[in-house]
């Protein structure tokens, strides 16, 4: 899942759960979202590629739009946003940064939340497109109701 997905995802988090159980439910958000056919196994975007650098790239700046239009709904809950959206991402900072330097029974944990990620195709740009057009909408729903 695209980090922009996973961003809007702990947004939406922060807004609706009790701050003490944010970075939990965030976090554990994320491998609900993994969970969802999404984009990966492209073999044009690998890591050491120049499409794997411009995804990054492309994907944060995609992030850091996501973190300031949950912002603007929701400009009194600018820190448990970040807090949100920061642990919905953290398992991907994992995989990215940490992979096997923590030991055996981390590196089982990245593989697991490797392997649940069947539905990773190259096409599933589509499907990443679709759930942040949800995720946007359902802000902006949360933001309209008289409680927030």
């Amino acid at each position: 899942m695209l980090g922009f997905n996973h961003t809007l995802a702990g947004s939406i988090v922060a807004v609706i759960t009790p701050a003490p159980l944010v970075p939990f439910v965030a976090f554990a958000s994320h491998f609900l979202l993994d969970l969802a056919p999404h984009y990966g196994n492209d073999p044009r975007v690998k890591p050491g590629k120049k499409g794997f650098k411009c995804l990054i790239v492309i994907d944060g700046a995609l992030c850091v739009l996501a973190y300031a239009f949950a912002v603007s709904l929701f400009p009194n809950q600018w820190l448990i946003i970040g807090i949100g959206a920061f642990f919905s991402l953290l398992p991907d900072f994992f995989w990215l940064f940490l992979k096997h330097r923590l030991g055996r029974a981390f590196d089982r944990f990245l593989k697991w939340a490797g392997d649940i990620q069947w539905g990773e195709r190259p096409y599933g740009w589509v499907f990443d497109g679709f759930y942040g057009i949800v995720m946007c909408t359902a802000l902006y729903v949360l933001a309209s109701q008289p409680w927030s």
